[in-house]
């Protein structure tokens, strides 16, 4: 079965990841709608992947009886609202992480999707590539763990995607009413989850951590079956954009560390090991696609040591999820990312800022 999707908003991840995506899988969808709010950016981008319905507002969009299914990819603070419109709608939804900037919005979610019969899914593609899927059947024998490293420590994405593709940006023409209220919603539901008053550092600590943290910590829970018992340490600095957490899985611990930075390298990954035995998989930026991914396996004993790779792995992430978020919507298989998983991730941020504030340096 062929699903006709609409795109709400255009950026880079729409413009760099979705589109080529599906254009890639025609005979899983037909990219039938697009909206998003900058008339240049509509018209450029629709006129270059030859779109014909245009639409000035996602919700016109939602109302098109001839749309199964819709990508939310507009800036997060909409995420919520514009999800459960579709729902209303009678649509199928895809939303990119995060699903929801507050534990409220996100409830509300979670309720309009229980509600009805419909899809949601969250578009944590790292959760799709190969090496990791690899990495989750290796740890079904791997023995009782010992400790957990997940890693970013990256350069933003257009460092890579501006040497290979052009993305077409907004030429002035976003009504300022939309912005203002735009931004004045964000600045609400940050000062939801970090206080109103809580200074800039923690701000954009959360800010990362729903939008870059949220990928390996996502993928952390999957891997190693749930959340952390608790947060035994965390530590904000550089404006907010590093960030070290220690987690407490009862019987090990895992590390987290995190840096933006504007150095050209995108080292990010998990590593896991027992006593005797250890797996490593590394993610490339998202932004270039099918780059390759490796798994490498590790285990040694008193008189031997033996080191397997995995992969080089090619199929991207992006197209492993749409292709499940098809397969869930036309033959019913597991949703792997639904807005209750999201919770998870809303919860431990929460607890990572507690915990940071209590650290911070005045």
């Amino acid at each position: 079965m062929r699903l006709r999707v609409g795109l709400v908003g255009l950026g880079e991840v729409a413009q760099l990841m979705h589109i080529p995506t599906l254009h890639k899988l025609q005979q899983q969808f037909e990219l039938a709608a697009v909206h998003d709010v900058s008339p240049s950016v509509l018209a450029e981008v629709a006129d270059h992947w030859k779109i014909a319905k245009r639409y000035d507002t996602a919700d016109a969009l939602f109302a098109d009886p001839d749309i199964d299914a819709v990508l939310i990819l507009s800036p997060d603070q909409h995420h919520g609202e514009q999800a459960r419109a579709a729902l209303a709608a009678g649509k199928h939804v895809f939303i990119e992480k995060p699903a929801c900037l507050t534990a409220a919005d996100l409830e509300m979610l979670a309720a309009a999707e229980a509600a009805s019969d419909r899809v949601v899914m969250v578009g944590y593609m790292r959760r799709f590539a190969p090496a990791f899927m690899a990495a989750k059947q290796e740890l079904a024998n791997f023995g009782p763990i010992s400790y957990v490293r997940v890693r970013d420590v990256i350069c933003e994405g257009p460092w890579f995607f501006n040497q290979t593709d052009k993305v077409v940006t907004p030429k002035g023409d976003i009504p300022a009413k939309l912005i203002d209220e735009s931004r004045a919603l964000r600045k609400e539901m940050m000062d939801a989850m970090c206080g109103a008053d809580a200074p800039a550092i923690v701000k954009r600590g959360y800010e990362v951590m729903t939008g870059l943290c949220s990928h390996s910590l996502s993928a952390m829970r999957d891997l190693l079956g749930g959340s952390p018992k608790r947060v035994i340490g965390a530590q904000l600095s550089q404006n907010g954009e590093q960030l070290t957490a220690m987690f407490d899985y009862g019987s090990f611990t895992a590390i987290y560390e995190c840096l933006i930075d504007d150095i050209a390298r995108f080292d990010a990954g998990i590593e896991v090991m027992s006593k005797t035995k250890r797996l490593q998989f590394r993610y490339n930026t998202p932004y270039l696609r099918n780059l390759p991914m490796t798994l490498e396996v590790q285990e040694s004993t008193a008189d031997s040591n033996l080191v397997r790779t995995l992969g080089p792995f090619h199929k991207d992430a992006f197209q492993i999820e749409l292709e499940a978020f098809h397969d869930t919507i036309v033959s019913g298989a597991p949703n792997r990312t639904p807005p209750s998983d999201s919770r998870e991730d809303i919860d431990l941020f929460s607890k990572i800022l507690s915990v940071a504030k209590t650290t911070l340096v005045s």
